[in-house]
């Protein structure tokens, strides 16, 4: 943190955003985190340049950030870098300005370099310094410095004002619309066009209010082009309303009438809420926790106070968003990293503001960092979901967790929910920490899906296996395409191949940045690195030995979704995976169509698993399972069992039982047999057991020291060097150091040393010293070159 003055012209309070000078000439966004008398040890400080955002943190705001940062041990720039939305962060760039001076002495100039530098400047009048580097990289630094000293360039600092209106698009029927329509609908071409125009017709022939033109697209299945066609023949207009503003014609619904085991469920909550302690919601797959938290929120927002519903997954909320808009309209906002920078800054100032139109916020873990102003109740979705764990970059934080320490900042009332909890709730709803509400039946008593095993390493001897596909699976694919019921298939790896080798030298294409084999993607024709995202075209021989004999080993989605179309040629197949949904609205494509049923077979990775709800799914097939228990870390077993669990539940959520076909090399193994048997709570009380055996969560703390430099030989004498350090401090276990799975990746290499904590010890006060033992060590050369950071509660 860093301490500046405060002019007598500034009313300043703590949270408010300013503007502050950064070195000689920088200047960049600050958040005042405490006023005070004490000046630094220097006696010298500079002055605040201007107030940005006024409030823009509220105290209780501010306590959260502040928690993360301790309890998480980042830094406080990290956290508040991730809490602000880009629009509302500013820093001023370096703009290099063509000199007056200049245009005399233009012939002085000595090399090419500087006159191209000084050509361009000569045409623009000012450019960035960052694009005149990106342009003329040779020997900037020296080039720009010397024409700065010669007074050909003129330096200066710009800082750029953010929009300060927060608007959205809404769609209304023009005044003489119904002549345009006869119009459109006696033309013989544009049929798309003919049967939007239908649809809007439908939806505003009764009104002449606007509608959400986001909202409606999606809803109507309709593209931006053919909305701007209909706004061009004059059916239609588009025009923005500032965010926060209701729509008067928003239609919502009442909620849905709970069953007699939800209603049950639901007042144990409410009971629960009256002793502000944490509520463990475990229903089973499609047993109706969405009704049940809807009823919440309605709860909330009469009593006029805000909710938070995080989900794990941004894919999650395509449904979700568009099941709760049916009881709230309007109120609920969505904040995730897929929606726009503009999207993003307008919630957040909905939020600060407590505008009705953000009443609800629908987000994944990065909406814990929204100023709330009168939060009321916080509810975590899938809460066993790994995906509620930030890895990079810092703060790397736990939502799950973080979500109950802001209930509690706020005395809002704290909801989990999950039909496969984590080890940790499990425990601690054993321990009494937390209270159990089981909802243990289906919505309208459908049955739980029927789930068999095949057991593939014996099919394969057998040759009763076509690809990565046992017979026995296509057989159960065709019988349900037969009965018109969709297929979800789940593989848990992306792209083509992961393996592409040469069959005489062996080769295998590496990354040049990570100790990992690039992963062939038939789709893009290129090799990437699933880490770093570098990328190559495909080669068509061995770039060793020039054979062109190159074998592809594995499957990944991509392949998968081949193997299937050779097998059902006349069946439509659709993946849901990380590389088919980059592009915006991308996620909420691929669900539609499966929705609406133009999809038969829908390929995907753990993005199927997580809440979706569809209504034909009649078989689900898991490929490999053994992909997912074999890799070597403590949470492979339940990570595999939650993930079974979940997708397997996407089958025969309504009418027909559903059924799940699971191949496995293992399949004695007592994670599938669990998952065969449904026997969860034998399973859970075998894996706390051995966590128990071995110390680990939730029996005690992690902290796993990061250490990262490009040079092993350096790396390694540092990680090896520190482990002393702490080998003297009491109430430390410690593994490592030890490079992880994976030794380097992004062209840093990594070594790990891993703490265990006992529960019992005094957890802050021990942070706190390994902090500073950090501080003192990586100060001192030569491992002040070692980058370090800590992972607090490493998944």
């Amino acid at each position: 943190m860093l301490t500046y003055s405060i002019p007598e012209t500034l009313e300043l309070k703590e949270g408010d955003l300013v503007l502050v000078p950064l070195g000689q000439r920088k200047q960049m966004t600050a958040l005042v985190y405490r006023i005070h008398q004490n000046p630094p040890p220097s006696g010298k400080t500079k002055p605040i340049i201007q107030i940005q955002g006024p409030g823009i943190a509220n105290p209780q705001t501010l306590k959260f950030w502040s928690w993360i940062w301790t309890y998480y041990m980042c830094n406080p720039g990290e956290v508040i870098s991730a809490a602000l939305p880009g629009r509302i962060k500013l820093h001023s760039e370096s703009l290099a300005v063509f000199s007056p001076l200049a245009k005399k002495n233009f012939s002085a100039l000595e090399n090419t370099a500087e006159q191209q530098i000084m050509a361009s400047l000569r045409e623009a009048g000012q450019m960035k310094l960052a694009d005149i580097q990106k342009r003329f990289p040779t020997n900037f630094n020296r080039v720009i410095r010397k024409l700065i000293d010669n007074e050909f360039v003129i330096l200066k600092e710009s800082v750029h004002e953010p929009d300060p209106q927060f608007f959205y698009e809404v769609i209304q029927a023009k005044e003489n619309w119904e002549e345009v329509m006869d119009k459109i609908l006696s033309g013989k071409r544009a049929p798309k066009q003919q049967e939007a125009a239908v649809k809007l017709y439908d939806l505003l022939q009764n009104t002449q209010q606007p509608h959400h033109l986001k909202e409606t697209m999606r809803n109507l299945g309709i593209s931006r082009t053919i909305i701007k066609e209909l706004v061009k023949k004059g059916l239609i207009e588009i025009h923005e309303i500032e965010r926060g503003r209701l729509l008067e014609n928003t239609q919502t619904e009442n909620v849905y009438p709970l069953s007699e085991a939800q209603q049950k469920a639901l007042s144990s909550i409410r009971e629960g809420f009256k002793n502000q302690r944490v509520q463990f919601l475990h229903g089973v797959t499609s047993s109706g926790k969405t009704e049940i938290y809807s009823h919440l929120i309605k709860e909330t927002i009469n009593q006029g106070k805000q909710c938070l519903l995080l989900l794990p997954e941004i894919a999650l909320t395509t449904q979700l968003i568009g099941r709760i808009r049916k009881f709230f309209g309007e109120k609920v906002a969505v904040y995730h990293s897929r929606v726009t920078e503009k999207e993003r800054s307008d919630v957040w100032e909905s939020v600060r503001q407590n505008l009705e139109g953000a009443s609800i916020v629908i987000g994944a873990r990065s909406a814990i960092f929204l100023p709330f102003h009168d939060l009321g109740l916080v509810i975590v979705d899938e809460e066993h979901d790994g995906s509620y764990k930030q890895t990079d970059p810092a703060p790397r934080y736990q939502g799950r967790d973080a979500a109950i320490v802001l209930a509690k900042l706020f005395q809002a009332n704290i909801l989990l929910g999950s039909a496969t909890p984590a080890l940790e709730t499990f425990h601690n709803c054993i321990e009494k920490r937390y209270d159990y509400i089981p909802l243990t039946e289906r919505y309208q008593q459908i049955k739980l899906p029927n789930i068999e095993l095949v057991d593939f390493g014996w099919e394969r001897k057998k040759k009763l296996v076509r690809e990565d596909f046992s017979l026995y699976l296509l057989e159960g694919i065709k019988q349900e395409l037969e009965k018109k019921r969709q297929v979800i298939i789940f593989h848990n790896r992306r792209g083509y191949a992961p393996i592409t080798q040469c069959r005489d030298c062996g080769e295998t294409p590496m990354c040049i940045n990570c100790d990992i084999s690039l992963t062939y993607h038939k789709h893009s024709h290129s090799m990437r690195c699933h880490l770093c995202g570098y990328r190559e075209q495909v080669e068509g021989a061995c770039t060793k030995c020039g054979s062109m004999d190159l074998q592809m080993r594995g499957a990944g989605t991509e392949k998968i979704v081949d193997q299937l179309q050779e097998f059902f040629p006349d069946v439509s197949i659709d993946r849901l995976d990380w590389d088919s949904t980059r592009k915006k609205d991308s996620f909420e494509q691929v669900i539609e169509r499966f929705e609406l049923g133009e999809t038969d077979i829908l390929v995907g990775t753990q993005m199927v698993t997580k809440g979706l709800d569809f209504k034909h799914v009649g078989l689900v097939g898991i490929i490999h399972a053994d992909l997912m228990m074999n890799i070597p870390e403590i949470r492979a077993t339940e990570r595999t069992y939650q993930l079974s669990m979940q997708v397997a539940g996407r089958a025969g959520r309504f009418g027909e039982q559903g059924k799940v076909i699971i191949q496995t090399y293992q399949p004695d193994s007592a994670v599938i047999q669990a998952v065969a048997s449904g026997r969860q709570k034998s399973f859970y009380q075998s894996e706390l057991a051995e966590r128990k055996d071995f110390s680990y969560p939730p029996y005690s703390k992690m902290i796993r020291v990061c250490m990262r430099h490009r040079d092993w030989n350096v790396l390694q004498h540092t990680a090896n060097s520190f482990r002393p350090v702490l080998e003297h401090e009491p109430y430390l276990s410690m593994l490592g150091p030890e490079p992880p799975l994976i030794s380097r990746a992004k062209n840093q290499y990594r070594m790990d040393i891993l703490i265990k904590l006992n529960k019992d010890s005094n957890y802050p006060k021990l942070k706190k010293r390994l902090q500073i033992l950090t501080q003192h060590f990586f100060a001192q050369k030569p491992h002040n070159q070692v980058r370090i950071y800590f992972d607090v509660d490493p998944m």
